[in-house]
């Protein structure tokens, strides 16, 4: 088995995303979703990538890299990934990777997997617990019927897309940015949720290749923000990818982020796509109770884990 750095080259992404496509199918990632990430990583976000190879082929990956969402002094997010078959040599990788990770004197390890996959099984012999859940859900296109959910919105409420609206202003951006701020705030996550700056919110998510302007919704009311839904591409076929949706405190209640996800399922269908797929936190019931109503149907849960770090 050989360990080594990944070299950034377009040779070491195809095969790193092979093997993670390989590894788990039903979680398909792409090239330019990888190097987007690893190009908007801010200067002071750590990362280290290995691969693993056997007779010179690509068969596994190991990672460290700082927590994207709520960093946290000497923490640090773990992860692996091995071709079906070589389960066996998972213990050495993993000693390997504490061996680089340890280089940094980490405090907290962080890691997450889907219930019904053997890292699952792995992280917890090696120490970590359980914080939290999310849940991956699908809605079938093919089968969904909104005439019983729609309903009228309040006189002045309008929903428009992205594509609509001057988006690519400056002026429209940090409006935009300071709504997501808002809505965020009442997201329910495991840990502190640490906003990027408005720098780094504009290379990560305006400048994401997988961004659709024209199925990412607005509610409005005039010239203010109420709330928003947002589709991506996905490397999946036939999929959009849910990211937020929300709507402002004193604007709740009144069926917006209902008439929200409506429109983004009236887009996607027109989009072309089969399926939605969204994630939420287990703690957000109401968005759960939205989602269920839509009929989203529940796969395995993503389970978040902690451990403090031990060599």
């Amino acid at each position: 088995m050989n360990f080594r750095p990944f070299d950034f080259s377009e040779a070491d992404y195809q095969a790193y995303v092979e093997v993670l496509n390989q590894t788990h199918p039903e979680v398909l990632r792409s090239v330019g979703e990888v190097q987007h990430l690893d190009k908007t990583r801010a200067r002071d976000e750590v990362l280290g990538r290995f691969m693993v190879e056997l007779e010179g082929q690509a068969v596994g990956v190991a990672e460290y890299e700082s927590p994207r969402n709520a960093p946290k002094a000497h923490a640090y997010e773990v992860r692996y990934g091995v071709q079906p078959g070589l389960e066996g040599m998972v213990p050495a990788l993993w000693a390997l990777l504490m061996e680089q990770v340890s280089r940094l004197k980490p405090k907290e390890l962080q890691t997450q997997a889907r219930e019904n996959w053997p890292e699952y099984g792995f992280y917890l012999s090696q120490g970590f617990v359980e914080v939290d859940r999310r849940w991956d859900s699908v809605l079938d296109l093919a089968d969904f019927d909104p005439t019983p959910l729609s309903r009228p919105l309040a006189r002045g409420i309008e929903l428009k897309p992205l594509s609509e609206l001057p988006y690519t202003q400056d002026i429209f951006q940090r409006a935009w940015y300071d709504l997501e701020l808002k809505l965020l705030r009442d997201v329910p996550f495991s840990e502190p949720l640490v906003p990027w700056a408005f720098e780094v919110w504009q290379q990560r998510h305006v400048e994401d290749p997988n961004l659709l302007p024209e199925g990412y919704f607005m509610a409005l009311e005039g010239e203010k923000m109420l709330g928003l839904t947002m589709l991506f591409k996905s490397s999946r076929p036939q999929t959009l990818q849910t990211g937020l949706t929300g709507v402002l405190p004193g604007h709740r209640r009144q069926g917006i982020a209902l008439a929200l996800k409506l429109r983004a399922a009236k887009f996607a269908r027109a989009y072309g796509a089969r399926y939605i797929r969204t994630s939420n936190h287990q703690i957000n019931r109401p968005m759960l109770s939205i989602n269920e109503s839509l009929g989203f149907v529940r796969e395995a849960a993503t389970v978040f884990l902690r451990r403090e770090f031990m060599c």
